[in-house]
């Protein structure tokens, strides 16, 4: 990373930390989203997913190191979310089985009954007859990833 890149970063964390203690919490998170990232603010489930990604150490927090990634995260679980209040149609905060097969339909992509319900088994996997948007993210991040 370059010095000038470095610098900002280093000057958007100390922005994020309010308290000053080198670590950011989640309400420091959410405090900052609203001044810097107005559409993502209201996107509590994204900020929450991104928050959670980005804490590699699991110690509540986000330091530093762990910041660097944080706003990428930010932007990439706010447009999963977006994605996924277009899938659920009824705004359950949740997809329904018609409402994946819908999805995939608006997309072009037309699957066998059969074939739709094994996916969506896949992606459920808590097993509750729905996904929810922590699963639709877990499905979504593995559909991304490069094949190994």
């Amino acid at each position: 990373m370059a010095a000038k890149d470095e610098a900002e970063v280093k000057k958007a964390f100390n922005r994020f930390d309010g308290n000053g203690n080198g670590k950011l919490s989640l309400a420091e998170i959410d405090k900052a989203c609203l001044e810097l990232y107005p559409e993502i603010a209201k996107d509590k489930p994204a900020i929450m997913r991104a928050y959670k990604a980005a804490d590699t150490s699991g110690d509540g927090f986000v330091d530093y190191r762990e910041f660097k990634y944080l706003v990428d995260l930010l932007h990439y679980f706010h447009e999963l979310s977006q994605q996924f209040k277009v899938l659920d149609a009824n705004h359950d905060n949740r997809i329904s089985l018609a409402e994946f097969v819908k999805g995939h339909e608006m997309v072009g992509i037309h699957m066998a009954d059969e074939d739709a319900k094994a996916e969506f088994a896949k992606i459920d996997t808590n097993h509750g007859g729905y996904i929810l948007f922590s699963e639709f993210c877990t499905y979504m991040a593995k559909k991304k990833a490069p094949p190994k």
